[in-house]
């Protein structure tokens, strides 16, 4: 018997496509939601992402460390 054994390998299941089927799940329910928002808020995700990207003044953000 070996000194260390390999623990068995994981059986495939649902637990793999966690990180994968949250994020489309919410997106799905973003789109779908959004037809029954108001405009304003319907464009929240997109303000958000922008912001993040550009900085809240357009001269920060991700892209100014990304480059």
């Amino acid at each position: 018997m070996p000194e260390n054994p390999e623990p068995p390998a994981a059986e495939p299941g649902i637990r793999g496509w966690c990180c994968c089927l949250l994020p489309a799940a919410l997106t799905l329910a973003w789109l779908f939601a959004a037809r029954f928002l108001p405009e304003r808020v319907a464009w929240y995700p997109f303000w958000l992402a922008a912001v993040v990207w550009n900085g809240r003044d357009g001269q920060g953000g991700i892209s100014h460390v990304l480059g």
